[in-house]
């Protein structure tokens, strides 16, 4: 019997300390492999796209900041030496660096208020181009100099190069009351 309990023993330290080796062992470095794109229904100009840089989110929440604050310093900055902007009016601003403070200043002067809720924003890359995105979505109230007060939803794609903003094309919708109510609860 003491034979047995010894054999067995041994086996079971043995077979222990198999699977402790087998637990220590480093596992295989995981790699990613890039899937292919379905077919599309239609063409899709940029359809191949990455979770960007969150810093380029950073840059863009800044301006929109900036831009409540009344900080011409900060929203020049974050601008590279010209930029375009597409506004939902189909007008097309192109600006510089230098002359950046003297258009916010000119633009903002307007608004005696101006309140931003980021309901999403999000960092894309885009494979195809090698470009990097900030997608937003925001609620976006104001109060003009003589009290009159509105609201808008926003839907912003900002392109970024070298972290510096280049492009931002911008849409607009009133807000349907349902969402209305929605935005202002949930982003309070």
């Amino acid at each position: 019997m003491k034979r047995i309990f010894a054999i067995t023993s041994l086996v079971f330290l043995i077979s222990c300390k198999g699977q402790d080796e087998k637990q220590t062992e480093t596992p295989a470095p995981v790699t990613e492999t890039k899937t292919a794109l379905p077919e599309f229904a239609y063409p899709v100009a940029m359809a191949n796209w990455t979770m960007g840089d969150p810093n380029h989110t950073k840059t863009v929440l800044n301006v929109y900041k900036a831009w409540e604050e009344k900080d011409s310093a900060v929203f020049a900055a974050s601008f590279a030496d010209s930029a375009s902007m597409d506004m939902p009016d189909a007008r097309r601003l192109t600006f510089t660096k230098g002359n950046a403070y003297k258009r916010l200043y000119n633009a903002r002067s307007k608004y005696n208020s101006i309140t931003n809720k980021i309901v999403s924003a999000y960092a894309l890359h885009n494979e195809e181009n090698n470009a990097d995105w900030v997608m937003v979505m925001l609620y976006n109230k104001w109060t003009y100099n003589d009290g009159v007060r509105d609201s808008a939803l926003f839907w912003e794609n900002w392109r970024l190069q070298d972290g510096k903003i280049v492009y931002l094309n911008s849409l607009v919708q009133a807000p349907p009351k349902t969402l209305l109510k929605t935005l202002e609860t949930k982003l309070e």
